[in-house]
């Protein structure tokens, strides 16, 4: 019975077939797929009436994550949307309002 290859080896052989597999598909006169591209855009945040920041948030490239910038162009943060504004709802000074 043989010994099962490694799965370094068993990635490395796949990434071989695949790139074989590739150039006859560019042999044949079929175009390379292009690259994905990003949809998402910058968004301001401004949140000075509410005694909080004037914030950008920045798409990044390849990543899920976004890049938070103050007024002065400054990267404060960096992480998924959800999350930075989940902390900047934390950073936000309380504010008094009247009850009932």
């Amino acid at each position: 019975m043989q010994s099962p290859k490694s799965r370094r080896h068993q990635r490395a052989a796949n990434a071989r077939w695949r790139e074989v597999a590739a150039q006859q598909e560019r042999d044949a006169g079929i175009p390379d797929r292009e690259p994905d591209t990003d949809a998402r855009r910058d968004c301001v945040i401004d949140l000075r009436g509410a005694g909080g920041p004037l914030l950008r948030y920045e798409p990044r490239g390849g990543y899920i994550a976004w890049r938070e910038i103050d007024e002065a162009g400054a990267a404060l943060d960096c992480a998924a949307l959800k999350t930075l504004i989940h902390r900047l709802a934390d950073r936000l000074p309380p504010t008094l309002s009247m009850s009932r």
